[in-house]
């Protein structure tokens, strides 16, 4: 028999039938009794209170007459479908209970003080609505395997799947899966473990607060990187240990800021959690001889593993590690969906057996039915088709960041330089507060990522922000970028007014203009950081050089429009035919297009007959690499 949804009170002063109603309306209001749906007739609710059938019914006909319930003819009585039209007021009346300061007061006065204010996500619960959401680690549609993940659930619900995963299987993990990993998925990352070795978890922050309860106490101290990701903060904090944030360059975590007494050195190599740079091998070398030289353990998030798009995936650290002090924790949820929540830890066979062991006071184990249906999409090929479809897809979307952002905002930012990833993190002018930026870009549709969270302090700089394309569509990305820009744009003519005019140098007209287009050579940077050269010739023609190595090439054309000057590259931003006016100051040459400065390079002239272009002089190399 069902069991009743509330009790009637036989002492209280308002009678069963006043009581019905009231405990009625809040069941209709809390969701017990959804719109739409039958209510129990009068006799089964009778025998379930224990109360007269004639008590249910008189309380049911006074329902109806005040609307909230509504009697169809031999089919039952129903709660209405348009109630909370009918009573908007009512809900919150209803809930005010669990909202009063009095309830919180006295629950916040039981409850353990938690530092937890920057674990929310920096965007909307709605970001999908926005047209343009630059955030990172959210789910897109588009390249979830539909197919492939709907064959491998059904499998899972074999008779003979069912077996296997459906009982009880105390702290074990499903084995199908732990050796999917420990033979297909590891060695990607050059790491060759033992089963004894290997831990899955619910995604890397469940394993990374497993660590933090075996290896972090308030004797403890941790060193991790600044900027950083503020979930690690957040553990050692909660674990009272100490926290050293030590600062990020190009290569990584610096390693002359790492205290030799550290005992946790927590790092995100593969993409740097924000400035997605890549950690180069010699620098996990170096880690590996720090670790071993000053006796501590490193941590090595590699959330998003590695998505190299410009040369091979570099190692990772723990495939460097002879001694056992690397814990490589990692997880799913990237090259599929993060509410799969599904990730794995390897480590030494004495902390995993104890990590397994504290696993099973929290959650006993991950779900065994995602566990088999992952294991069933790893044996069966599906897993690297869809990480050869994401990596296809974020190389994409990277190029068209890459290109967008040279086009629209060229000498307004300056990026880390990546090889890869599906972040940007973006240096804007130094006047600029991208939390202010933020929401004044997100009144225009788009969503961008301050940098508040990511720093330990409050002493950091404030006009770093960070543009991520795991969640926006490629043929999106142009558009949106071109619309920060304005944005940019209209936020620095307001700020320009209080800032000293700026000359750009001698503007170049007539013969002099030709002269001076028929025979140099500009030599610049990509907001990227990544050297180019731009070569123009007597004939009109010009050709262009991208990268350290030259990596990237392109063709154009230009030509002179009364004392303007015009280009037209073959695939270089996008193939545009624009106009610039040409002004020299020392040896720069700046580009200004509707008086805004659109770009910035240094030069030099050449013979304009020739046509093999000659390196670049040691003393301009220097200058802009």
């Amino acid at each position: 028999m069902m069991q009743p949804l509330f009790v009637l009170d036989s002492t209280s002063t308002a009678n069963l039938q006043q009581q019905l109603i009231q405990k009625l309306i809040h069941a209709i209001h809390s969701g017990h009794f959804a719109c739409g749906s039958k209510m129990p007739s009068s006799r089964k609710l009778a025998e379930q209170l224990g109360i007269a059938r004639n008590t249910v019914v008189n309380a049911y006909e006074q329902l109806i007459d005040e609307g909230y319930l509504v009697s169809k003819e031999r089919s039952g009585i129903y709660v209405r479908d348009d109630i909370y039209e009918q009573h908007a007021a009512e809900p919150e009346q209803a809930t005010a209970t669990s909202d009063s300061p009095q309830l919180e007061q006295k629950w916040q006065s039981r409850m353990n003080k938690l530092r937890l204010d920057k674990l929310a996500p920096p965007y909307p619960h709605n970001w999908q609505q926005y047209p343009y959401p630059f955030i990172d680690g959210q789910f897109d549609p588009s390249l979830f395997p539909v197919q492939q993940w709907r064959e491998c659930s059904k499998l899972s619900l074999n008779v003979s799947e069912i077996r296997t995963w459906a009982s009880d299987s105390g702290h074990d993990d499903d084995p199908l899966l732990a050796e999917e990993i420990r033979t297909k998925v590891l060695p990607r990352r050059g790491i060759y473990a033992n089963p004894d070795e290997i831990l899955v978890t619910l995604g890397s922050q469940h394993g990374l607060y497993l660590l933090s309860r075996l290896l972090l106490n308030n004797q403890t101290l941790v060193t991790t990187e600044e900027p950083g990701y503020p979930g690690i903060r957040q553990l050692a904090h909660q674990s009272y240990s100490p926290l050293h944030c030590a600062e990020v360059d190009e290569n990584g975590i610096c390693l002359d800021q790492i205290p030799a007494h550290t005992d946790v050195l927590y790092v995100t190599p593969s993409h740097q959690m924000p400035t997605a740079v890549t950690m180069p091998l010699e620098h996990r070398e170096a880690i590996i001889a720090k670790a071993n030289q000053d006796d501590f353990i490193v941590v090595e998030d590699d959330y998003a593993s590695e998505s190299n798009f410009m040369s091979q995936p570099h190692p990772a650290i723990k495939s460097l590690d002879s001694e056992g002090r690397v814990i490589y924790v990692s997880s799913f949820s990237k090259v599929l969906a993060p509410g799969l929540r599904l990730g794995f830890m390897v480590g030494p066979a004495p902390l995993i057996r104890q990590a397994r062991q504290l696993r099973t006071l929290i959650s006993r184990h991950p779900p065994a039915n995602n566990q088999r249906v992952m294991g069933l999409f790893l044996s069966l090929g599906y897993y690297d088709q869809a990480l050869r479809k994401l990596n296809q897809e974020m190389a994409s979307r990277w190029q068209e960041m890459r290109e967008a952002l040279n086009h629209y905002l060229s000498t307004r930012i300056v990026t880390s330089r990546t090889v890869g990833g599906s972040t940007c993190w973006i240096e804007g002018p130094s006047q600029l507060n991208s939390q202010q930026f933020a929401v004044e870009a997100a009144k225009h549709g788009i969503l961008i990522e301050p940098v508040e969270r990511f720093y330990a302090g409050s002493e950091h700089p404030h006009h770093y922000f960070r543009l991520g394309v795991s969640s926006i569509p490629t043929e999106k990305i142009r558009e949106g970028v071109e619309l920060l820009a304005q944005i940019m744009r209209e936020w620095e003519q307001q700020d320009s007014k209080n800032q000293p005019e700026i000359s750009w140098g001698k503007l170049l007209k007539g013969k002099a203009l030709r002269d001076f287009a028929s025979r140099v050579e500009f030599i610049g940077q990509t907001v990227f950081g990544d050297p180019y050269r731009i070569r123009l010739y007597n004939d009109g023609s010009m050709a262009g050089w991208e990268g350290y190595q030259d990596e990237r090439q392109d063709q154009g054309q230009w030509w002179l429009e009364g004392d303007r000057w015009f280009r037209q590259w073959r695939d270089w931003s996008y193939g545009e035919t624009l106009g610039f006016d040409i002004y020299l100051y020392k040896n720069r040459i700046n580009w200004v297009r509707d008086g805004k400065l659109v770009d910035s390079a240094f030069y030099r002239l050449h013979d304009p007959t020739e046509k093999t272009p000659s390196p670049a002089s040691d003393d301009l190399a220097h200058k802009v690499t």
